[in-house]
């Protein structure tokens, strides 16, 4: 009998099993073959379609049955064929990988029971995710078995030692991340494979002619640069440092340095530095917010010729969004919510990606912003992709969290700039004034803004925001004033902060009320600056946007409590504030020593 995998073409082909399971077997291997994984990858790839060797599934492409299971098929061979527990070890990730590719992963644990009943059991069997089994009982399972071995008669099962790269992990997160990882190689193969029109891979990282490109435009930059001469200079030395930077071997890092010192170039050189020295083979930008995707696409494209982005506001021509979903060009912007769901989902088409990241340079710009109730798991799967996926990660931020606070992780992490003290002192661009004892009405803030020509005003909820920029309304002409908030789409964000941008320039009077939206890399610099006040980074990051260029002698930061009823958007942001509130009270907090912030985030 002939096993068909698929309907039949228009042509009048038909592919078999046998060649789509060749098909998909050789490329989950070129995909596993990146974090030495060829031959477990190539096993998923092999057996993932076993439960199509079943007269149900032959019916389903004939049109006259459905509801037809046939990914538990290769994962009840697999967990059958064989008993000893190292066996069992070796196979569970592939047995998970085989039985999910068309619903969801499940743990072997989960899967034991309806895989034991799918093997000893003649009669129909009702899977997990709802459908009859395509293969039921051992007679079943015999003939599917001899069908495949005449399918492939020179198959032999590789030894088990090969199977893993260093069994047995060490954790749940490694574990974890293999199974994904060996997932991503199935799925991304077979629907690839399947694809009526398989994408290309995308082109290689031009290492050489990007750094040129780089270079030219850091010195456009310079040449063209109206910020305070003392400033740029510690931007070329931290432009330079993360570049010598890139010449060591990969692993995980930090990047601490002040608002306003050029870390988003600073970054790319050292990746592509990097990726000149190890060979890594894409680069891709990490960003909470948006409102940053926008800004730095618009830098980086000036740069790199390909600049793929990734994120829910996306809007890709066809022939890109096969490239997104698989993430396969050499630089990639994402959003850290998409990264991270992507990272840790147990879904297909979320997991198609992960086998891309392996061997990458991943940089996390503004990384203070990570859910703190995720950071362990988080931080975890971060080591894991440098020690076993050879990847180079890198967090990024003005305001570092000291992740050594955390008892559950251990933090490997080198600093690519260990000279950041001496920038944080040199560059003291603002000063800050507490009024945090009293509240303070926000009539009251819109009354000071109007006697200030360039200033702006971040609050923590869009209702304060909107209420602070009515009472501006009515006191100061509308062309002078700017709203910014998540209320905004991307694309009217971007437009309001061009504009801003272009008033500063020309030096007319500018007065934004915005949330926490521009506090985090937003390029853009005001004489003037009032915080809601907010836990420390978030302070800090704020006071990046005020005097941003050194070209005051120093600008002023106001931090008040506002006299509103609903203070802060969660419990998390509202401890954070707390802290703050305690710590200024013990001694006044220095926004710009390090050792602050530190203090602050071990608290």
């Amino acid at each position: 009998m002939t096993y068909y995998a698929k309907s039949s073409q228009q042509d009048g082909t038909q592919e078999t099993v046998r060649e789509h399971l060749q098909r998909v077997e050789t490329l989950a291997q070129t995909y596993g073959r990146a974090f030495g994984a060829e031959i477990p990858a190539g096993l998923c790839g092999l057996f993932h379609d076993f439960g199509k060797y079943s007269s149900a599934f032959q019916k389903v492409l004939q049109g006259t049955q459905t509801g037809i299971d046939h990914a538990i098929g290769g994962a009840a061979f697999l967990h059958g064929g064989f008993q000893k527990d190292y066996q069992k070890k070796a196979l569970r990730p592939i047995i998970e990988a085989v039985a999910a590719h068309h619903s969801h992963l499940i743990s072997r644990e989960d899967l034991a029971g309806v895989l034991e009943t799918v093997l000893r059991t003649d009669g129909p069997v009702t899977t997990l995710c709802g459908k009859q089994a395509a293969l039921c009982g051992m007679k079943a399972y015999q003939e599917a078995g001899m069908a495949f071995q005449t399918d492939f008669p020179d198959f032999r099962f590789p030894p088990f030692k090969t199977l893993p790269p260093q069994p047995p992990f060490a954790g749940q997160e490694d574990s974890m991340l293999y199974t994904r990882m060996l997932f991503s190689c199935l799925v991304d193969a077979d629907y690839t494979v399947s694809s009526d029109n398989p994408p290309e891979e995308g082109p290689p990282l031009d290492v050489s002619a990007a750094l040129q490109k780089l270079y030219d435009y850091c010195e456009a930059l310079r040449t063209n640069s109206g910020a305070d001469p003392a400033l740029n200079r510690f931007r070329n030395r931290l432009f330079e440092r993360c570049g010598q930077a890139g010449e060591q071997g990969g692993g995980l890092f930090t990047l601490t340095a002040p608002t306003g010192t050029g870390k988003t170039l600073a970054l790319l050189h050292f990746a592509l530095r990097h990726c000149q020295h190890t060979g890594k083979r894409r680069i891709i930008v990490v960003l909470p917010f948006l409102s940053l995707i926008e800004q730095s696409a618009g830098v980086y494209r000036k740069i790199l010729p390909h600049v793929m982005e990734d994120h829910s506001q996306s809007q890709l021509p066809e022939e890109m969004r096969e490239h997104a979903a698989r993430w396969d060009q050499p630089f990639l912007i994402t959003t850290s919510v998409r990264f991270f769901e992507s990272l840790f989902s147990d879904h297909p088409a979320d997991c198609r990606k992960l086998h891309n990241l392996a061997n990458s340079v991943i940089l996390f710009d503004e990384a203070q912003s990570l859910p703190v109730s995720l950071l362990s798991p988080t931080l975890k799967a971060m080591e894991e992709l440098c020690t076993r996926y050879g990847c180079s990660v890198v967090f990024s931020t003005a305001t570092q969290p000291d992740y050594t606070g955390l008892r559950e992780i251990s933090w490997p992490a080198s600093e690519l700039l260990p000279e950041h003290g001496e920038f944080y002192r040199a560059l003291r661009r603002t000063s800050a004034r507490w009024e945090i004892d009293t509240p303070t009405p926000l009539e009251e803030i819109a009354e000071r803004m109007t006697q200030q020509q360039n200033v702006c005003a971040i609050v923590n909820l869009r209702a304060h925001a909107r209420k602070l920029y009515r009472a501006l309304a009515e006191r100061c002409p509308k062309e002078e004033l700017f709203l910014l908030s998540t209320d905004l789409c991307p694309a009217h964000r971007t437009e309001v902060i061009q504009t801003i941008h272009r008033r500063q320039q020309e030096k007319l009077p500018c007065r934004v009320v915005s949330t926490q939206c521009i506090e985090a890399g937003v390029d853009l610099d005001f004489d003037q600056l009032y915080r809601a006040l907010a836990p420390l980074e978030a302070i800090i990051q704020a006071a990046g946007r005020c005097n941003r260029n050194g070209t005051s002698a120093c600008g002023e930061i106001c931090i008040f409590v506002p006299e509103e009823d609903r203070l802060y958007p969660d419990s998390h942001y509202e401890n954070g504030a707390t802290i703050v509130r305690a710590m200024q009270m013990q001694q006044p907090i220095d926004l710009h020593d390090p050792d602050t912030i530190r203090r602050y985030y071990r608290q």
